[in-house]
């Protein structure tokens, strides 16, 4: 997307012209199949158009955030470069350094392997990244940093070219997704489809951001900033979803498996978290066939020791469980496949 954008006013852009007969043929003098395929492409651009309309609002949130980031010192030419010298470190670089030097940071280890020091003496305990909802001006900051992190990282992931529109469009959804019984189900808060991850000792802006499924569990995609890796900010965000998921299945408002689809390079990412490669022969045919395509690796966690017993009719049963007479399988809630850690 171009640096330039027009306002939200502004006409969609023409429909695609897709051959003569659709273009100058009366609809009621089309044949059936012709009314098909001229209602199919209707919908494509309607659809073309919607996209175009995301785009430009995200569009204008991210030049906002973007602003708002440069007035704070940050996305500077070297803002993610850690060094002694301030005048060398960019300032993510100088904030990563020095919440670092400060022990503020997220630690990667078990419950209970870094008790507070006795007395109040030593380093500061970590600091818990904290996931929530975002404003439409923290939307716009992470916008920013995924387009400049595109830019500048290759092989990044490209969030800004390729999901921004979905994101805007998830973003603006008015409720928050999931089953009655999991947004009514004590410890377990309702969250919109759209999260970020915010760190004190980083600044305002996210530190990454998250998307969920349908299901309201399980991510559907995760972004961590690109010079913000390999701090544990992607696992500390990991565990958040996951304890949530937990709360959920101790009163039966989910399932007692967490499932991921993990991509091979993030197998071990997943492993340190506690899952395990899941048993195959469960799989949807859909499943099955992007597996084979992907490489992607089945993992799974379990959430509870000793779940509940299913009182039947739960929304994550198989349908055979809640009496829906089928053998299909539960819906699988495949979880990010991304190795930010």
């Amino acid at each position: 997307m171009s640096d330039s954008s027009e306002s939200d006013a502004s006409p969609p852009p023409p429909p695609r012209r897709r051959g003569a007969r659709a273009r100058d043929v009366p609809f009621s003098e089309m044949t059936i199949v012709e009314k098909q395929v001229a209602m199919m492409m209707r919908q494509r651009d309607e659809e073309d158009a919607e996209r175009h309309r995301l785009g430009q609002r995200a569009e204008a949130l991210r030049k906002d955030g973007e602003a708002a980031l440069i007035a704070l010192g940050d996305l500077d030419e070297d803002s993610d470069s850690e060094a002694e010298d301030d005048d060398v470190a960019g300032a993510m670089g100088r904030a990563r350094r020095d919440a670092r030097r400060l022990g503020t940071l997220v630690r990667i280890t078990a419950p209970g392997s870094n008790p507070a020091p006795p007395g109040g003496r030593g380093p500061p305990a970590p600091v818990d990244v904290i996931v929530r909802a975002m404003t439409p001006a923290e939307l716009g900051m992470a916008y920013a940093w995924m387009r400049r992190d595109q830019r500048r990282y290759e092989g990044a992931t490209k969030f800004w070219d390729n999901a921004s529109a979905g994101i805007q469009s998830a973003f603006e959804e008015p409720d928050p997704p999931g089953h009655p019984t999991l947004l009514d189900a004590p410890g377990v808060a309702p969250l919109p489809r759209v999260v970020g991850a915010f760190h004190p000792a980083l600044g305002p802006a996210p530190v990454a951001f998250a998307l969920l499924k349908d299901d309201g569990l399980t991510v559907d995609a995760m972004g961590v900033r690109q010079g913000l890796r390999r701090l544990g900010i992607g696992a500390a965000v990991a565990r958040r979803f996951i304890d949530r998921a937990r709360a959920a299945a101790e009163t039966r408002a989910g399932p007692p498996t967490y499932d991921v689809d993990a991509v091979p390079a993030a197998v071990a990412f997943w492993t340190a978290l506690g899952f395990e490669r899941a048993k195959t022969g469960a799989d949807s045919p859909t499943t099955k066939v992007m597996r084979r395509l992907c490489g992607d690796v089945a993992m799974t966690l379990e959430l509870v020791a000793d779940p509940p017993e299913p009182e039947g009719g739960e929304w994550w049963a198989p349908k055979s469980a809640r009496g829906g007479g089928g053998e299909k399988d539960a819906a699988r809630r495949v979880g990010w496949s991304s190795d930010d850690d």
